[in-house]
């Protein structure tokens, strides 16, 4: 190479690409882009479901002081005052199985808020934010379980244990959970 004042800008521009070219590694290989599917993984009686993780604004223990509401089923457990704001609990296994949850220091409140309504669904026992890649659900697969069928999405098999898609939505939605009165 010459000196370089006697090179121009652009040749001096195009010897550094060319040096820059040979010295420069490959980019890394491009890694397939898996997706996942994030949830709130919690168990009533012996069936382990998961919601999606923007259907559950919070999750509480069960509070110990409930009003009573006359007149209701047998499943409404009262109202708690959350935050200030008053809501209903529900025990989520009461309302679609007909068989109460007994209280205990393992219970959770999945505090919703879908299609408008606002409501603490008491259950078994949450089990924490669990990770699914995207291809392992199965949207057609059927729910084993009769009563929970009008709310299953399908469901993932990971790690050998089956997950039910639990749709809070369709749940705010349905007469089983909207006719609360005796």
């Amino acid at each position: 190479m010459g000196s370089l004042s006697t090179h121009t800008p652009f040749q001096w521009l195009r010897d550094l690409e060319r040096r820059a070219k040979q010295r420069a590694k490959g980019l890394p290989r491009q890694e397939k882009i898996q997706q996942y599917w994030r949830g709130i993984a919690f168990r009533i009686a012996d069936v382990s479901l998961v919601s999606s993780l923007v259907d559950i604004r919070e999750i509480l223990p069960c509070p110990t002081h409930l009003a009573r509401v006359p007149g209701a089923k047998p499943w409404i457990k009262g109202i708690a005052n959350i935050r200030g704001q008053l809501l209903p609990v529900i025990d989520l296994q009461g309302c679609l199985v007909a068989s109460m949850i007994a209280t205990d220091s393992k219970k959770r409140l999945l505090i919703i808020n879908q299609a408008g309504i606002s409501a603490g669904l008491l259950v078994d026992e949450v089990l924490g934010i669990k990770h699914f890649p995207e291809h392992l659900h199965e949207h057609n697969s059927p729910c084993k379980e009769a009563w929970m069928t009008p709310f299953a999405k399908g469901l993932f098999a990971h790690e050998g244990q089956t997950w039910t898609v639990f749709d809070m939505h369709t749940l705010a939605e349905s007469d089983t959970f909207l006719k609360a009165a005796l």
